[in-house]
């Protein structure tokens, strides 16, 4: 099966950097930081695949680098080196079997708003808290090109009853809804555009357990559903067990290891990896 995604050598390095920041950083050396110059690799020749309908998970603490692949594949960030290709990038955009870090900004944006979907820790990022829910949905669509108010309309209501959102606060603002809720809009915006990629960057991190629960449940039977191919990104191994069938682990901004997520889970290799899984138990 042809990958949907496929990354190779994805790097990010913050400060102007130095020739010997790879060989002084590691997961090895246990820092991403160069003692030389003091820039940092949050991640370092980062590779991976991901194929139609799997949902893939990356996991590791604070500062591991996961959160920052999202970013680089959202082009939210600049990556420093790295390869990323995306099988159905619109050709017309110019990123048919491209390096997309290669395309010009238009061409990144056109993609990301057809293709891509995605799903921030912080509601503030993901939304405008000030504008209408109907109105967060309306927006993402106008973006990738719809023009029919009806249209919008009758697809942000849609989207909304999926998400188990009230329509009657349809045009109430994210400001005024809870955190599972603003997560739940969240997610609704995201899928708007049935993008064939959905990143999710620690949906349930500060949420009531409670809550969490109601969300995963939700993003699983969305899956069940839609099929979307998925990168989830979290440090809880709770979420990583229930959402996903292949993990990766992440420390200090490389992969130290990767496999099917419960043979991560029940035997994990790496002593990183194992302590992961132990600290749960």
């Amino acid at each position: 099966m042809t990958p949907l995604l496929a990354v190779r050598g994805l790097t990010k390095r913050f400060g102007a950097g130095c020739g010997e920041c790879l060989d002084r950083t590691s997961a090895l050396r246990e820092t991403n930081r160069c003692p030389r110059c003091g820039a940092i690799l949050a991640c370092r020749e980062v590779s991976f695949d991901l194929y139609p309908g799997e949902v893939l998970g990356i996991v590791g603490e604070s500062g591991s680098g996961k959160s920052t692949v999202v970013r680089l594949l959202h082009f939210d960030l600049e990556p420093t080196a790295g390869e990323y290709r995306l099988a159905v990038a619109d050709a017309a955009a110019g990123g048919g079997g491209r390096n997309l870090f290669a395309l010009s900004p238009f061409q990144r944006r056109r993609i990301r708003n057809e293709h891509m979907g995605i799903v921030y820790q912080n509601p503030r990022l993901g939304l405008r808290l000030k504008v209408s829910a109907g109105g967060n949905i309306a927006e993402r669509l106008l973006m990738a090109g719809w023009r029919h108010v009806g249209r919008i309309r009758e697809r942000a209501s849609e989207l909304l009853r999926q998400t188990e959102v009230p329509l009657a606060r349809m045009d109430e603002p994210p400001r005024n809804f809870s955190g599972g809720m603003q997560q739940r809009v969240q997610i609704a915006k995201a899928l708007s555009t049935r993008p064939a990629l959905l990143l999710l960057d620690e949906v349930t991190t500060g949420l009531d357990v409670s809550v969490q629960a109601k969300v995963l449940d939700l993003l699983r039977s969305l899956q069940r559903e839609l099929g979307i191919a998925t990168l989830v990104v979290s440090h809880d191994l709770g979420v990583i067990r229930l959402l996903t069938s292949r993990t990766i682990v992440m420390r200090h901004g490389e992969i130290i290891e990767q496999g099917l997520s419960d043979q991560i889970l029940e035997d994990p290799q790496h002593p990183y990896t194992q302590l992961l899984v132990n600290s749960v138990l």
